[in-house]
């Protein structure tokens, strides 16, 4: 006569029922959900970027096309704990950037009004000089000089990381700049 004996599959299944009547909540199962990934490998891209562009995490962020919120806590954890898992998604647009893409924003010029007019939105939530240059990666006479619209022209670098200081207090992309 067999004997009763669950299959492996079956043990399994078994395992996550009982786990899901205890907890309350699914087992996770990586196979189970493939969008998500586990994040270590990507921290370790876009560090790897960041140092050899030398460009901050904004401007990494931007060119995935992946939020600052996400990148931030790729990057920094959330309450003193490590990221350990993104999407797939952010994860395939980032694993597309590369050091070439990055390169070009610190030295392509384009058009400062905007520039100017995000320090001066920065300025009005009481941000100092000093704390605008440093996140900008500028000195403060040349941010200052941004601020009153007496460049014509900065670094896409500068630009993005002005967007991304916005960004980051709460301010839109846009909206509050036309505004102005």
């Amino acid at each position: 006569m067999p004997t009763l004996t669950m299959s492996p599959p079956d043990r399994t299944t078994q395992h996550r029922t009982t786990t899901r009547r205890l907890t309350g909540r699914r087992a996770p199962d990586e196979a189970a959900n493939p969008e998500w990934v586990l994040a270590a490998p990507f921290r370790a891209h876009v560090t790897h970027l960041m140092e050899t562009a030398q460009v901050p995490w904004p401007i990494v962020a931007y060119q995935a096309g992946v939020p600052l919120a996400t990148l931030r806590t790729l990057l920094f954890g959330r309450h003193g704990k490590a990221r350990i898992k993104i999407t797939h998604q952010a994860a395939t647009q980032l694993i597309d950037v590369r050091t070439e893409d990055l390169r070009w924003m610190r030295h392509s010029q384009i058009s400062a009004e905007r520039t100017g007019t995000r320090i001066r939105l920065l300025r009005s939530r009481h941000m100092s000089w000093e704390q605008i240059a440093e996140f900008l990666d500028i000195d403060i006479s040349f941010c200052q000089s941004l601020a009153r619209n007496e460049r014509t022209c900065c670094s896409v670098m500068v630009d993005i990381l002005a967007q991304s200081a916005c960004e980051t207090i709460g301010l839109s992309r846009w909206d509050d700049i036309d505004a102005q």
